[in-house]
């Protein structure tokens, strides 16, 4: 196993911080409240970080070397599994033997984004099953899939053309082992890229349902190749916004021709769901 990095900050602003880190390219993790202080939080890096300023209030700050054992994932045993009706997310240490859900899906983020515990997350997992209410989405994609759990919730609720993309090849990497864990292979095509721009995303579209949960920067210059690859009367799942954002991405998503129909807030951020 390379050697890692690990950053620690203790902060009233745990939000600010998975974000700041998970941008600055890390997995981050809320580790616990030690005391009246804030949160720890923990985030791990495969190359030595650097940092000029924090841009959160915050004390404790460090940075050490972590090597020869996967962090990341040793960090990741202790969570507790996320339960997001009809959907029941858990890692390997914690395989249910029954469940009152109707979709297991079992998850080892790894280094790539995605566990389930994330507001961002839970607020697509949650807009995905409003989504099902209404039938199961023919084909779908997942921008951005990180560990590739929205595109196996998809799956999992019987979805059999799914493309999903990450510009990450090691996000691709955790997440086709997903996709292997939970048995679906066949259902999904992995693919490195940005966005939609691959001659796979052209051949599976057009979309009945397409998920981005990323940044809202990638979010509104998506918008135009986003409607372009959706389905009449199809719909879309967006997240990574914080509520400052929201008012942006309705409005450039509405000249895309869409009409916004239902969010979702959890903690500082906003998922949204949109049809054409």
């Amino acid at each position: 196993m390379p050697e890692s990095f690990k950053a620690c900050v203790t902060t009233k602003a745990p939000d600010l911080a998975e974000q700041f880190f998970e941008a600055s390219g890390a997995v981050a993790q809320a580790v616990g409240l030690p005391d009246a202080d804030g949160t720890r939080i923990e985030a791990y890096f495969t190359a030595p970080p650097y940092f000029d300023v924090l841009p959160f209030p915050h004390i404790d700050f460090t940075v050490v070397s972590v090597p020869d054992e996967d962090w990341v994932t040793r960090s990741q045993q202790n969570l507790p599994p996320v339960p997001v009706a009809p959907f029941f997310l858990f890692g390997n240490h914690d395989r249910p033997r029954w469940r009152r859900a109707r979709h297991h899906i079992e998850m080892e983020a790894g280094m790539a984004f995605g566990s389930g515990h994330h507001d961002t997350t839970q607020g697509c997992l949650h807009l995905l099953a409003n989504v099902l209410k209404k039938g199961v989405p023919d084909a779908c994609a997942d921008i951005g899939t990180g560990s590739g759990v929205l595109a196996i919730a998809a799956a999992k609720a019987g979805c059999r053309r799914i493309f999903a993309s990450d510009n990450d090849p090691e996000a691709v990497r955790v997440a086709t082992q997903n996709f292997k864990l939970n048995t679906l292979p066949r259902h999904i095509t992995p693919v490195c890229c940005a966005g939609l721009a691959h001659r796979a995303a052209r051949q599976a579209g057009p979309y009945n349902l397409i998920m981005a949960n990323i940044l809202a920067a990638p979010l509104f210059n998506l918008a135009p190749a986003i409607a372009a690859q959706l389905a009449p009367a199809g719909q879309v799942i967006l997240s990574g916004l914080l509520h400052e954002q929201r008012q942006r991405i309705i409005a450039r998503y509405r000249q895309a021709g869409l009409i916004l129909c239902k969010d979702i807030r959890l903690g500082p951020w906003t998922s949204l769901l949109f049809q054409r």
